[in-house]
């Protein structure tokens, strides 16, 4: 793992920290000294996680939230600030979807939910910690999007696709307008990544015929998407602003 020594003296937000790419994401900047504040509405599996943080001798506090509730995001974020005296980094790992599905056969309350749970939470969590991150010398927002926002998918769901797509141009608009505010902006868009979700949805044969198709011949790991975000939150990415960072192995190039 590389190095980043301005991160010790951050105070991180991570959204969908209870598992997957969240978890990881926890574990590599508690490494770096950050202080982490852990959102999830398990709070079960975010307690696990910050236990473990805490038992190597990080700091992390677990949050129980609804990221799609602007009240339960508001607290989270007041929480967050009394624990630790502020935020300087943003990082929105929560999202996903049920099941591979075809809009002609997706009920209205499905397409509802995947939409709620991609984009509204990413919009109500930088909207609310971007008080906060005005007051921070080194403010940082990093949506996690998908390849699925950059390019289209047989076997995906166009509602999540949708989602991550918005999110992207969602980050662009928070990238134009915060700039001046000293605060960057910039998504990560990872491939299928092997996490315990994924791997509910996904056959073994699945797993082989994406990574097939990706020259690194792999699927990602959760540490590769974690390597990047640590990198964009680093004082030597000051001047990215507005990007997508596409992790993916080199499956799309764009």
């Amino acid at each position: 793992m590389a190095s980043f020594p301005e991160l010790a003296s951050r105070i991180v937000v991570i959204t969908g920290a209870a598992q997957g790419i969240g978890a990881e994401t926890a574990r590599h900047f508690a490494a770096q000294g950050a202080a982490i504040a852990l959102f999830d509405i398990d709070s079960k599996n975010a307690k696990v996680v910050a236990d473990a943080i805490a038992a190597t001798g990080g700091r992390a506090k677990p949050i129980t939230v609804d990221v799609t509730d602007e009240k339960s995001v508001a607290a989270a974020v007041a929480a967050t600030v009394e624990a630790y005296g502020g935020i300087d980094i943003l990082i929105t790992c929560a999202g996903g979807y049920t099941r591979l599905a075809q809009v002609e056969d997706m009920p209205l309350d499905e397409w509802d939910r995947t939409i709620a749970l991609n984009l509204r939470s990413a919009f109500l969590c930088s909207k609310a910690v971007i008080p906060h991150l005005k007051k921070s010398k080194a403010g940082r927002i990093i949506h996690v999007a998908s390849i699925s926002g950059r390019t289209v998918h047989a076997s995906s769901s166009p509602a999540y696709g949708a989602a991550k797509a918005a999110v992207i141009q969602l980050t662009r608009f928070l990238a134009w307008e915060l700039g001046p505010s000293n605060i960057t902006a910039n998504a990560v868009a990872p491939i299928t990544t092997l996490t315990p979700r994924v791997a509910a949805l996904r056959t073994e044969a699945d797993v082989a015929r994406i990574a097939s198709q990706v020259p690194l011949r792999r699927l990602a790991t959760p540490a590769d998407h974690a390597q990047v975000m640590l990198f964009l939150a680093s004082d030597g990415a000051a001047y990215l602003n507005g990007t997508v960072q596409d992790v993916n192995g080199g499956r799309v190039m764009m």
